[in-house]
């Protein structure tokens, strides 16, 4: 019996069936494409998105100049692997018909349209989603009490404020291309004012959402309990926005917080509804007190309408977290880039007593993963009924703890399939948080109980 039914054993449950309710290790497949130039072969897993944003990734994905009919947009609805481009396409393009057309010198131009091929005239802006360094960003620390603003500094590089960290002295900067933010750099960090000049980074959720048909994992009874003085046991979940829940688990919402405006664009399950969930089924796993749970939530959207979140905007959700009486954090996202900023920040929560739960990432290698990494934050991957990883989940040395990576979860009358060490971490946090309400214990020896009780020893290279 592996370590997570041992801890559930020792918080006095009946280890269920539903824990692991999947053992299907095959690899998860994310919403997006991957266009093979050099194999000619094209994926998708496109779940609904306005085609615009379809052929933004189509137009980031190619380097083609892609021009639209206008007034053509229509959800996209597609599921695909190794097939060429033009049938690709043809699943892509929601039936409108289109002409691929090289250029003498420059890209190639597609156009999409319904009869007429000159009426494409709309151009799409290419969108880079691919988690990694923001080339055309930096992010500015001040030293206490500088003599400069960042208006002032801004000015003189020719740059943008995209936002800004007042609890840092610290400030997102955006210029015209990756050559300006490059001759930036070393102006600034010239200037004495400054106290640091570091990289902003799109980081990923890691988790596959994938609609289909059978039996979700049991729904698990809560209730809330009321707190006569207020106070309860806050969990933070950092994520993209999340749906409206049921009544009963709507309950235990105390907050949303957009950190980034705007919400995912397709209608089927969101990934930080799916969060939310998995952390509440862990919750019931470990606070069972017959008048309920004094837990809540406060769940932060770091990535608006995008599928990447920047790790300026997760340090600032973790700086309103930490503001709003959180105490327990859940972070399913993360790359393969350090962030000395959000280490800083999360470093700084845990030092204050708090507990920070992070996904290991789904590369299946051991190769290092942030903000999972970071030596302040407890790492979880996923892994079968025998505590070995799974086939796609991360296992390197910074890993920390294993937890089921599978579950099922009900939504618009479909049942959806969760993969990935984003529910994971989730659970686990639920557990952690539902343990310590129900016990009473501080986090710091929650802590020490999860390391001890679930602990994920890494494969040998």
């Amino acid at each position: 019996m592996i370590a997570y039914n041992r801890w559930a054993i020792l918080m006095g449950l009946v280890v269920a069936t539903w824990l692991f309710p999947f053992e299907v290790d095959a690899a998860p497949r994310r919403a997006g494409l991957k266009w093979d130039a050099g194999a000619n072969r094209v994926d998708g897993s496109i779940p609904g998105w306005p085609l615009t944003q379809v052929l933004a990734r189509i137009a980031g994905a190619t380097g083609w100049e892609v021009y639209v009919e206008p007034d053509s947009d229509r959800p996209i609805q597609a599921s695909f692997t190794n097939l060429p481009p033009v049938e690709a396409l043809r699943r892509l393009l929601g039936g409108l018909n289109f002409s691929l057309q090289p250029q003498p010198t420059g890209a190639a131009r597609l156009y999409i349209y319904s009869s007429d091929r000159d009426r494409a005239t709309q151009r799409i802006v290419a969108e880079d989603t691919r988690p990694g360094r923001i080339a055309n960003e930096l992010i500015v620390r001040l030293k206490p009490g500088s003599a400069l603003s960042i208006e002032e500094i801004a000015k003189k590089v020719g740059a943008r404020i995209l936002g800004k960290l007042p609890k840092l002295n610290a400030y997102r900067l955006q210029f015209d291309s990756p050559e300006a933010a490059e001759a930036a750099r070393k102006l600034i960090a010239e200037l004495t004012d400054v106290a640091a000049v570091e990289d902003n980074y799109r980081w990923e959720a890691p988790t596959t959402l994938e609609a289909g048909t059978g039996t979700p994992a049991s729904a698990p009874a809560l209730k809330p309990k009321l707190s006569p003085d207020g106070k309860y046991l806050v969990v933070g979940i950092i994520d993209t926005a999340a749906q409206a829940m049921s009544p009963d688990r709507e309950a235990f919402v105390l907050s949303r917080t957009d950190l980034v405006a705007g919400k995912p664009a397709d209608d089927g399950l969101w990934h930080g509804t799916a969060m939310a969930e998995e952390l509440l089924r862990g919750l019931s796993m470990t606070d069972t007190a017959a008048d309920g749970s004094s837990v809540r939530l406060r769940l932060y959207n770091t990535y608006g309408a995008n599928e990447s979140a920047t790790s300026f905007d997760v340090t600032r959700a973790v700086f309103q977290a930490a503001e709003d009486g959180v105490t327990v954090l859940n972070l399913s996202l993360g790359g393969p880039d350090p962030s000395p900023m959000l280490q800083e920040s999360l470093r700084s929560f845990a030092e204050q007593g708090g507990l920070v739960f992070v996904a290991a990432g789904n590369a299946g290698t051991s190769e290092l993963y942030f903000p999972a990494a970071d030596p302040s934050v407890i790492a979880v991957t996923a892994v079968n009924r025998d505590g070995d990883p799974m086939s796609w989940a991360n296992w390197g040395s910074y890993v920390d703890v294993g937890a089921p990576g599978v579950t099922t979860l009900p939504w618009g009358g479909l049942t959806w399939r969760v993969t990935g060490t984003s529910p994971a971490s989730a659970l686990v946090a639920g557990m952690a948080a539902g343990y310590a309400d129900r016990t009473g214990v501080g986090l710091n020896v929650v802590r020490g109980v999860i390391l001890r009780e679930m602990p994920f020893t890494p494969k040998k290279p």
